[in-house]
């Protein structure tokens, strides 16, 4: 597919205020977006939406509830803005955790997690015949979060997982991953998870 041929508007739905959304933010201007950032989907967008990002700042250990409701949510409150396949289409993006693979030391955001993967390929499902795509990017939790060096979980013989790169994940290793994502030329990808982990997700919750 190719580039749009309208000035791009993005959203980027950041509840928790995370380093990672604004690093997406900042990818997409960078790339030509028009890009509000909002506290959640209630304030109307400024006009059609090429592309929406939902980051519930799980990869920052923010408490949160219902992720999955909420994305369902916002897309319902969105739909109107969102464009048609005449005119491109739409691109949404959800961020989540590789802990929706399962972790012993959280299980509540491993199901949120997981809860939010089976949410955006419903909602792949749902619109993919109205030209918008849902992809997920599922990262280890990048420099600068509080989940990261936590060591051994207690009773187990697993460590956090870890990169197999030499070098840590960012927040802007996501943003990039999530920039692909929103691209029009990858606008025949829709469903997919897409592990932004540096091959920590090729270990099982079982690995040692």
């Amino acid at each position: 597919m190719t580039e749009p041929d309208h000035p791009r508007r993005a959203l980027v739905l950041d509840p928790a205020g995370t380093a990672t959304a604004s690093a997406i933010a900042g990818r997409l201007t960078s790339a030509g977006y028009t890009v509000e950032t909002a506290f959640d989907a209630t304030a109307e967008p400024g006009g059609p939406l090429d592309a929406i990002v939902y980051e519930p700042g799980l990869l920052d250990d923010a408490p949160a509830e219902h992720t999955a409701d909420q994305l369902l949510a916002a897309v319902d409150k969105l739909g109107p803005y969102l464009r048609p396949r005449d005119d491109g289409g739409s691109r949404i993006v959800v961020v989540t955790s590789r802990d929706g693979l399962g972790w012993p030391s959280r299980p509540a955001l491993a199901a949120e997690s997981g809860a939010l993967v089976s949410a955006a390929r419903s909602l792949a499902l749902g619109l993919g015949r109205t030209g918008t795509t849902v992809n997920v990017v599922a990262a280890l939790p990048p420099e600068g979060s509080p989940l990261r060096g936590s060591g051994r979980p207690e009773n187990t013989h697993l460590y956090e997982p870890e990169a197999l790169a030499p070098q840590p994940v960012t927040a802007q290793d996501i943003a990039e991953t999530a920039a692909f994502l929103l691209d029009g030329r990858s606008g025949y990808v829709t469903g997919q998870v897409l592990y932004c982990c540096g091959g920590a997700s090729l270990l099982s919750s079982l690995s040692v």
